[in-house]
């Protein structure tokens, strides 16, 4: 059985622009999420919270303290 994987040349170098593209190419993966975090992650949880606050006023005669 002859293995592909033995061809392969080990002392084989990547070209800087291909490691230069690739480290572009994550930043802008990893930008991208941040911002998708940013405006739309947080802007749920703010939105969220405000309700719950909304809805634990909105019943302001409920005696919290007898179950």
């Amino acid at each position: 059985m002859n293995n592909p994987f033995f061809d392969i040349d080990p002392d084989d170098k990547v070209p800087e622009s291909l490691k230069k593209a690739i480290v572009s190419e994550i930043d802008t993966i990893r930008n991208t999420m941040e911002l998708v975090t940013l405006y739309v992650g947080h802007f749920f949880s703010a939105a969220g919270a405000m309700a719950s606050n909304e809805l634990n006023k909105a019943v302001p005669n409920q005696d919290k303290t007898s179950s």
